[in-house]
């Protein structure tokens, strides 16, 4: 797991975040899914509400699946909804895609490799500050399945 301490909290109210992930060739397929938590927490570990997404390669070239899983009070994104994660396998030397999330006033955008792939109008409160960010990857212990995160960007709309 990874959790990002030192990250200036909270984030913008409007932001991307965006980060690119690998995962080696042979990658076992179903073995593990890697989540990136973006929360706001009442007191550290205490979530009050989230975004999740967990991303998993696919098998031989087929693509991939990742999975958002959303909480935030009534009225706003509380359910969980699975989208292919196009061109993310496992057939590749490196298999790499670029992951990206936008938060726009209550507009909740997800993009891999600059493809919209899923568009939520009203997801969040537009005033909802998010001040938790975590990666973790659970499950398969074979040697071949690891994920490496790299170019972590947050900017303020």
């Amino acid at each position: 797991s990874l959790v990002a301490n030192d990250l200036k909290k909270p984030l913008p109210q409007n932001f991307t975040l965006s980060y690119d992930v690998i995962v080696p060739e042979n990658f076992t397929w179903g073995a593990k899914g890697l989540v990136l938590l973006l929360a706001k927490e009442k007191t550290a570990g205490v979530t009050e509400s989230f975004i999740s997404l967990k991303l998993r390669p696919g098998y031989g070239g087929a693509d991939g699946q990742i999975t958002i899983e959303t909480k935030f009070p009534s009225g706003y994104a509380s359910e969980s909804n699975w989208y292919p994660a196009t061109g993310f396998s496992n057939n590749k030397k490196y298999n790499r895609i670029t992951v990206t999330v936008k938060k726009i006033e209550e507009t909740l955008q997800l993009f891999i490799d600059k493809v919209k792939i899923a568009e939520y109008e009203k997801a969040i409160p537009s005033a909802h500050l998010f001040n938790a960010l975590s990666f973790y990857a659970g499950g398969g212990d074979n040697e071949n399945d690891k994920f490496y995160i790299s170019n972590i960007r947050i900017t303020k709309e």
